[in-house]
């Protein structure tokens, strides 16, 4: 925001901060945390994921963009108090309202000693550091597909702490960074956490002799170039008579894929998946793909683009594979011939199977995200 906005911006502002002193809303655990949507998706899950954590807190839960669905919302109001401000802005009112909610929240925050603020890709939150005294602010960068540079570069200077989910995005922001003239002590704030999951606790009974079960989770966005799954279905149907490819996601016209629709909870998702074989995904860009870790606790042998963090959620040759390719038609090869390699090679099928499940074991276990988690906040209530 520039000093003009802020300028014009000053009643409305103002007006916010006088609703706070009337209001005095407390939090007693002063935790404040910004999160975009409570929708389904794989940063949307992280995000409850750190909620849960530190659910004894109370925490307040500012939300600031529409969500296509309820699916945390529930969880959510169960762990804290969530407060919708993109309920109140519109293309209308949109610099009266967003001023608004600045005065009112950088009044509230700053009320609260030692206040931890933690956020994740909202336009909203970048701009309110700016109002922010001395709380701890706590920044978290899923990757940088799709997102704004500008707001969060911005920002950097306010941030005491940036979590990246992988060394893949760290090195991007890093190299931002160098870009953009920051000073070292900038790179020494970023802090790596890789994204968890809970361990799938069932008998995971997969037939190694029937044909191959695939399937496709992510929701419906272009980065995901679900066109190229269906492709890849296609010619392997034809090939391997018998194989069976799903997806799972908010998608329409799936054929030759068998749609199994949205599934919200992870326990019925983990339910579903726990008897096919293989995990597909082909996207143009991930973080830290928490399906790939899903898929992996239930057995599934991910077969992944090499794109992002991707290279980071398993071990290439024996818990997966990565797709290196480029060209979108020598992907779909790379793909055809892994898929071949298993079906035609089912000990192989069943080692990496087991491998997979093992990793997930040892290295993305909700133990060591939570230590994590909870070190990082420590230190800023410490400070």
């Amino acid at each position: 925001m520039n000093r003009l906005e802020r300028v014009l911006g000053y009643p409305f502002y103002h007006t916010g901060v006088l609703a706070d002193r009337i209001l005095k809303w407390k939090n007693p655990g002063s935790f404040f945390f910004f999160f975009p949507h409570f929708h389904t998706g794989g940063a949307e899950q992280v995000h409850l994921d750190i909620l849960r954590i530190f659910a004894d807190q109370k925490p307040f839960i500012i939300i600031t963009m529409n969500s296509r669905n309820k699916a945390h919302y529930q969880a959510m109001q169960d762990i804290g108090r969530v407060i919708e401000i993109y309920k109140y802005i519109n293309n209308a009112n949109r610099f009266i309202v967003k001023n608004f909610f600045y005065g009112f929240l950088a009044s509230m925050i700053n009320r609260h000693p030692k206040a931890v603020v933690l956020s994740a890709n909202s336009t909203i939150f970048y701009e309110l550091c700016y109002y922010l005294k001395e709380s701890y602010i706590i920044d978290i960068l899923h990757g940088l597909f799709g997102i704004n540079n500008e707001h969060w570069i911005q920002a950097t200077p306010k941030i005491n702490k940036r979590i990246v989910v992988s060394q893949a995005v760290c090195n991007s922001v890093k190299n931002i960074y160098i870009n953009n003239g920051f000073a070292d002590k900038y790179v020494e704030r970023l802090k790596i956490i890789h994204n968890a999951v809970p361990l799938c606790n069932f008998n995971i009974t997969k037939d190694l002799n029937a044909s191959l079960k695939i399937v496709f989770i992510a929701r419906n966005s272009k980065e995901k170039r679900f066109h190229l799954y269906q492709q890849i279905a296609v010619k392997v149907i034809k090939e391997l008579p018998g194989t069976i490819f799903y997806c799972i996601g908010n998608y329409d016209r799936t054929e030759p894929v068998v749609n199994l629709g949205e599934i919200c909870d992870r326990q019925k998702l983990y339910q579903t998946i726990k008897g096919f074989h293989i995990l597909i995904l082909c996207s143009i860009s991930e973080g830290f793909p928490l399906v790939i870790a899903e898929a992996m606790t239930c057995g599934l042998v991910p077969l992944v683009t090499d794109v992002g963090g991707v290279r980071e959620t398993f071990q290439d040759g024996i818990s997966g594979f990565l797709i290196k390719a480029e060209n979108e038609e020598d992907i779909i090869e790379e793909f055809i011939t892994d898929i071949k390699k298993l079906d035609t090679n089912r000990e192989l099928l069943k080692l990496m199977s087991n491998s997979a499940r093992e990793y997930v074991q040892e290295h993305i276990n909700y133990e060591r995200f939570a230590v994590e988690y909870t070190k990082v906040i420590e230190e800023g209530k410490n400070q």
